[in-house]
């Protein structure tokens, strides 16, 4: 497989994420202090793991895992993580649209389709069998679709709908369903929430 050459720019964009984590979940947690008491909670393993050094989505590179693919069904989800991740054991989420694509978010280009097989760059992918009827897993494919090109924000918190990151809009598409994905009720959704939710089941991890 092919490398995909370093964009700069979206990593320096990314690279921006510690400090503006910072800075917007201030006022935040002053609002949802519940939330924030969650011992499994973002801005708590965030802080935590910041305190060991890690920032941003951790160690980036090409691993080239031996990940199979085989089993994913429209509307299941697609878990890749770096070594020492801010924010968890996962740094990024998709959700499978079938023929070996998925959509996701990235900084600059937005909500977007791409192969299935771009995870084999992780050094840790999982994949999630949602546990839910098919027309609702459609639906919630249909609902990430109709959002293609939308506007991507690292720190996009759950309320609104004006931008998103790459696990906002998978968790989004899945409550208006009726199904949430967000396993701590956080302010903001992270790969690790889905992981962790009683609507999935692990298909396979590495």
């Amino acid at each position: 497989m092919k490398q995909k050459p370093v964009n700069w720019r979206s990593r320096f964009i990314i690279g921006l994420f510690p400090i503006l984590t910072v800075l917007l979940l201030i006022p935040a947690a002053v609002q949802n202090q519940e939330a924030i008491a969650n011992p499994e909670g973002a801005l708590k393993t965030y802080l935590h793991n910041a305190q060991q050094g890690n920032i941003g989505f951790g160690l980036a590179g090409f691993y080239n895992n031996r990940m199979s693919f085989e089993g994913l069904e429209p509307g299941d989800l697609v878990l890749g993580g770096y070594p020492d991740c801010a924010y968890g054991r996962f740094s990024h989420a998709a959700i499978y649209l079938g023929n070996d694509q998925v959509a996701e978010a990235y900084a600059e280009v937005g909500v977007l389709i791409s192969p299935v097989q771009h995870f084999h760059s992780y050094s840790q992918v999982c994949l999630l069998k949602v546990n839910a009827a098919p027309e609702i897993k459609q639906k919630a494919v249909e609902y990430i679709m109709s959002k293609r090109g939308a506007l991507f924000y690292p720190i996009a918190f759950k309320p609104g709908d004006r931008i998103w990151n790459c696990t906002k809009i998978m968790w989004k598409a899945y409550a208006v369903q009726g199904v949430d994905l967000d396993s701590g009720n956080d302010i903001w959704v992270t790969p690790d929430s889905f992981y962790r939710s009683s609507w999935v089941t692990v298909i396979r991890e590495l």
